[in-house]
């Protein structure tokens, strides 16, 4: 579903603006310009801004679409934005380095059964696939799925399939060569690509719901405007995990706020929330941790790591507990009942 939302960002984006050299606000205590692609698990920081949220924070939120990962890495750099959103495995791809600008600070959603690789009827088991051909895009969750499973339940890299490159989009015309034994897709191409090809035993065999929270994505600072402005990152977090609060409790409110954002129906944006779920506030501090102390996102990180580092979409090794800060989140938590 990512990928087809993201077809119709274009359209999007000319409404919403790109990311420009020059910001219209200079970055302040009290203003954020933030960046995030054209995916629906970003929608809480939307909601936030509608529902008067970060106003009521004392804060402005500037939101920018934009899908392009090199121009939220450019504008950071330029210090044009203060913030992005974006998975862990995306954070963690070339040319980042440990010296460039950007920090999670908090999470947000999780894919869960998004994505994931339709197998032939002849593949049993991940294990199955050594050796046989399968396509995947690059650099999307469902080759990171692909190489997890390889690892953890074969013990073998993803160099052990003959992996081609796709666009996921592609994926049921690119299933009708029998000689390709299995593809990655997302939602709603994952449950077409089976429904297209039952002649042939055409099934999920693996989806992120196998791998809880390996796709996660982000809240991302600005280095450098996170360590001069502090508090305006406690503002932004607290309006967005009181939003999230409010889609749970009050989702038939929420829902039609949220799905306008994005071009969407209440009811097509309800068919994607199938496959993912937003972090609560308590849910986050788990995983970033607390106190300095590791949390299970730093698991994560290190894990997702090597597989980009296996896979070539990463060449630098990067450190978690370099990469996380999770002393924003605390004192979010500290002051949740202000």
């Amino acid at each position: 579903m990512r990928g087809i939302l993201a077809i119709l960002a274009f359209l999007a984006v000319g409404a919403a603006g790109i990311l420009v050299p020059e910001r219209a606000n200079a970055a302040g205590p009290d203003h954020l310009d933030c960046a995030y692609p054209f995916w629906v698990g970003f929608a809480p920081l939307h909601l936030a801004n509608e529902l008067g949220y970060f106003e009521e924070q004392g804060i402005t939120v500037n939101e920018i679409i934009d899908d392009d990962r090199s121009n939220a890495l450019a504008a950071m750099a330029r210090d044009d934005i203060d913030c992005y959103l974006r998975s862990v495995g995306e954070y963690q791809g070339r040319p980042r380095t440990p010296e460039t600008q950007g920090i999670i600070i908090g999470t947000i959603d999780v894919s869960d059964g998004g994505d994931g690789i339709v197998a032939d009827g002849s593949i049993k088991s991940v294990c199955d696939l050594e050796g046989k051909t399968v396509a995947s895009e690059p650099n999307l969750p469902s080759t990171l799925l692909l190489q997890m499973a390889l690892k953890k339940e074969c013990g073998l890299t993803i160099d052990a399939v003959d992996l081609i490159d796709i666009a996921s989009a592609d994926a049921i015309g690119v299933f009708s060569d029998t000689g390709v034994m299995a593809v990655g897709a997302y939602e709603p191409v994952l449950t077409e690509t089976v429904n297209a090809h039952g002649s042939r035993g055409a099934h999920v065999l693996l989806s992120s719901k196998d791998y809880p929270n390996l796709i996660t994505d982000t809240i991302i600072a600005r280095t450098d405007n996170l360590r001069e402005q502090p508090d305006k990152y406690v503002k932004l977090l607290r309006g967005i995990y009181r939003a999230i609060d409010y889609f749970n409790e009050n989702p038939d409110k929420a829902i039609p706020i949220m799905a306008r954002r994005f071009d969407l129906t209440p009811d097509e944006f309800r068919e994607v929330l199938t496959n993912i779920r937003y972090f609560t506030l308590e849910e986050s501090v788990a995983l970033m941790g607390t106190g300095g102390e590791r949390g299970e996102l730093h698991g994560i990180f290190d894990e997702v790591m090597q597989l980009n580092i296996e896979n070539g979409a990463a060449d630098i090794r990067l450190m978690a507990d370099q990469q996380i800060d999770n002393t924003i989140i605390e004192q979010v938590w500290q002051t949740r009942s202000e």
